[in-house]
């Protein structure tokens, strides 16, 4: 093992850690001998990546130094990016939202003008944060379809016109010196979700994103899984067996029966057909029905809206029986947009999993909402950004001392 890597085991061991930790602590946590733990923790506090807190008890002599990873040696810019709106967050080494904003956004403008938008977002809350652009160590991003993982490229997508293998990262370049990663946001949100103390000791769990597209991030063994294509999840086409014309050439897929958008076609054909008195007055105000307007429907019980979320979320539930059979979670968390129209989709979902999933699959299976709601995506972006820049990007410096840096 070179020396920079037993740097990082040691940091990685501090900063995995909800508590201060002690060297004898951490020769029990990382296996290396005092000695090198003592070496590579004073080369970590020099370079402000590590800090003593406080001094912790002592069974008799000395009392122990406790070390804590350093938040604010640098921050983190996360933006969580949807077809029809965007999240941004500047988040300190812990991945802590120190600042977050949501705007719309249309992915169909093009990775330009949207990128673009998105910067000025950025650049607004460094501003509110006074956080100089010298501080910022990494940027991660989450985009709503397929990435090519290793070069941060994204994959075509009909939704998605212009961004085909379009460099986001060198985008970026132009503003900020540092690495910027991009994934799946489906990944970015499991990763988000995975932070939560009581998700993180869970080694195998499904995080079922429902918003505009339909996708399941995967944790197995501890660790996210892309699959041989780095496209493991997609359930949003699979194929369940109706007409509809899928946005991806196919018939038949989950997400055009019970994805946002296809909610949201069915909702204002309901209220064109004058089914929905609520959304019958919304549409004649507005034109059109989105997805907030169903949200508003169900949580004011309009009938119609609710047994529409219910029939999609049997469909969804119906889904995810076969990956709950397949790869026996203990835990599935329900995130994204159209999750926020409440209890009735997760109850419909539940209630599809528990008829449809074998016994031995479900019995020890808890399936709830989000414990990060819409703030998953950036959090994971950011876990996903600082652990990358902790394995690639600890350098030698002329001091000789390990820091983060990226040119």
């Amino acid at each position: 093992m070179t020396v920079p890597k037993i740097t990082m085991k040691v940091l990685q061991a501090i900063r995995r850690n909800k508590k201060p930790l002690s060297k004898a602590e951490l020769v029990q946590l990382t296996g290396l001998s005092l000695a090198t733990v003592t070496e590579h923790v004073e080369t970590l506090i020099r370079s402000d990546l590590v800090m003593d807190v406080e001094v912790g008890h002592s069974t008799g002599g000395r009392k122990p130094r406790l070390l804590s990873f350093n938040a604010e040696a640098g921050y983190i810019i996360a933006i969580d990016l949807e077809s029809t709106h965007v999240h941004v967050g500047i988040l300190d080494l812990t991945c802590s939202i120190v600042v977050s904003r949501s705007s719309l956004i249309d992915v169909a403008h093009g990775p330009k003008a949207v990128l673009e938008q998105i910067k000025d977002l950025v650049l607004l809350l460094l501003d509110e944060s006074r956080i100089d652009h010298s501080l910022i160590k990494g940027i991660g991003m989450g985009v709503p379809g397929p990435v090519e993982y290793s070069t941060g490229l994204p994959a075509s997508l009909p939704i998605m016109p212009g961004w085909d293998r379009f460099p986001i990262q060198r985008f970026w370049d132009q503003y900020f010196d540092c690495p910027c990663y991009v994934d799946n946001n489906v990944y970015t949100m499991v990763l988000g979700e995975h932070m939560v103390e009581s998700v993180s000791e869970i080694d195998n769990f499904i995080f079922l994103k429902v918003g505009n597209g339909i996708g399941a991030g995967i944790i197995c063994n501890g660790k996210i899984y892309r699959g041989a294509s780095e496209y493991a999840g997609n359930i949003g086409h699979n194929n369940i067996g109706h007409d509809y014309l899928c946005y991806c050439g196919n018939r038949g897929c989950l997400e055009a029966l019970a994805g946002g958008r296809a909610i949201s076609r069915k909702a204002e054909l309901i209220a064109r057909e004058g089914k929905s008195k609520m959304l019958h007055e919304i549409l004649q105000r507005k034109g059109k029905i989105t997805i907030e307007d169903v949200k508003l429907a169900v949580r004011e019980a309009d009938p119609v809206m609710v047994e529409l979320i219910r029939e999609c979320g049997f469909q969804i539930g119906s889904v995810l029986a076969g990956l709950v059979n397949f790869f026996n979670p203990s835990l599935v968390c329900i995130g994204g947009s159209v999750t926020e129209t409440g209890d009735v989709l997760l109850a419909s979902i539940r209630q599809a999993v528990y008829q449809k999933s074998l016994p031995l699959a479900t019995r020890d299976l808890v399936i709830r909402s989000s414990y990060q709601g819409d703030k998953a995506g950036i959090i994971g972006a950011a876990v996903l950004t600082v652990d990358k820049i902790i394995d690639d990007s600890l350098i030698r410096t002329k001091e000789g001392i390990y820091s983060f840096s990226y040119r």
